[in-house]
């Protein structure tokens, strides 16, 4: 069995998905307001998803997330073509919605939850949602930031009980808005996080221990040349998994509760997300859909493997309950009365929070060319054996999320799949 590996990548094997040819037209955006790509691209903007005038209290009786759901269609053709490309990318199992105006108007499951005799996958099938999990943590630190239990701009090394100083800049802080940002000078040191995976148990250390092990200067994973960016906090950006880790741990601070349990009482609890967890024991695994890899010519299962870092990217979670998710999102942070965060929180964090350094990502949230003429936002998510997407468009009219317990591979595949919910979800 191999191990997970840890991506920088969003997609795997890649940057954002913007061509270099938009980059100059989006920096002058947001720097001035008025600038239009050459491409003939819209220019991107800073998302306003919509607020319904109807979103005020639940069906009685029933969830957010229930009330949010409405009857599904039959899709014949959709589900054809999801088989289809399913079977040319090698993915054993896959479940998607479409959430329009913020409700779930669509979801299906196809294919098994594990090749080794796996139950069918329902729409309420957990997966493993990799780095789209980044979205739950960004929300968490960004409710404690509305709380006054913490401010974006604190330095980290102040909040938590653990050292955390950029070696190459010192005096300089490592601030909770830059993290979130990707640009906190914090770098991925794979080698170490191979030692936070377990595989069918709990993972080794807690996110105190892990925090410790890696950013401590007497930690037995920290390396100053491996564990940062050169030049200091906010002078680069740089994709970091264990940047959100670290979140992770200023979450619990923050709050006086462990990361799993703040996560569940403020997010998942409220819209009622009731297959969703980052604890492996919360499930009953056969109830899980297997992490499955294609190596080789042939379909390899990867087991069910936790993180201790997990902020990063160890939600487990349906796909229904990740539309659902979304659907808050789209209506301005809140769904059906469950409240995730007030709109103008929201919206500073779908804008580019250091455009100078990266044009296209916000506080967790960033924007991705689907080909269209205005960019989507959202999040992707890739691990051994994982693929996930979780997009809607700036004013929230539409949008989609997607998790296959298979790999990205050449990605082709998944994406012609999106590209058909997509139009499916115009049609609605």
């Amino acid at each position: 069995m191999t191990q997970p590996t840890r991506r920088p990548a969003l997609r795997p094997a890649t940057a954002l998905y913007v061509p270099a040819l938009y980059v100059p037209a989006l920096a002058l955006l947001w720097a001035g307001g008025c600038a239009t790509a050459s491409s003939g691209k819209s220019e991107v903007r800073a998302a306003q998803p919509a607020v319904s005038a109807d979103d005020n209290a639940a069906v009685p009786g029933q969830s957010a997330c229930a009330s949010a759901t409405v009857t599904w269609p039959a899709l014949p053709e959709l589900d054809a073509r999801i088989a289809e490309r399913m079977e040319a990318g090698h993915l054993p199992g896959l479940s998607a919605c479409i959430v329009r105006d913020g409700m779930v108007a669509w979801c299906g499951a196809y294919g098994v939850r594990s090749i080794d005799g796996g139950a069918p996958v329902r729409t309420d099938t957990p997966f493993v949602w990799a780095s789209v999990s980044k979205l739950v943590t960004a929300t968490a630190v960004m409710q404690l930031d509305r709380a006054d239990a913490l401010s974006l701009d604190d330095d980290i090394d102040a909040i938590i009980d653990t050292s955390v100083v950029h070696p190459r800049a010192p005096a300089a802080p490592i601030r909770p808005r830059a993290v979130l940002a990707h640009v906190g000078g914090i770098d991925d040191q794979y080698d170490a996080m191979e030692g936070y995976i377990a595989y069918d148990e709990a993972p080794p250390y807690s996110l105190a221990e892990v925090t410790e092990r890696y950013f401590d200067p007497a930690g037995a994973d920290y390396s100053a040349s491996l564990n940062f960016v050169g030049g200091g906090p906010e002078r680069r950006s740089r994709y970091s998994n264990m940047g959100y880790a670290l979140l992770g741990r200023v979450v619990e601070v923050a709050s006086g509760q462990g990361f799993a349990d703040y996560t569940a009482e403020a997010i998942f609890q409220p819209l009622g997300m009731r297959n969703t967890s980052w604890r492996l024991e919360d499930f009953a695994v056969e109830d899980l859909a297997e992490p499955t890899a294609w190596r080789r010519g042939a379909l390899v299962p990867q087991g069910h493997y936790t993180f201790s870092d997990y902020p990063n990217g160890g939600l487990r979670s349906s796909a229904h309950d990740m539309a659902c998710f979304l659907g808050a999102a789209a209506r301005g942070g809140a769904l059906f009365g469950a409240e995730l965060l007030p709109t103008e929180d929201l919206h500073a964090m779908m804008a580019p929070a250091f455009p100078a350094l990266d044009p296209d990502q916000g506080l967790g949230w960033y924007y991705e060319d689907l080909g269209e003429r205005d960019l989507w936002i959202g999040h992707s998510g890739g691990e051994e054996g994982v693929a996930s997407d979780l997009f809607m468009r700036q004013d929230g009219s539409l949008g989609f999320v997607l998790v296959a317990n298979g790999d990205w591979g050449d990605e082709r595949a998944i994406l012609d799949i999106e590209d058909a919910i997509i139009a499916a979800g115009e049609a609605l």
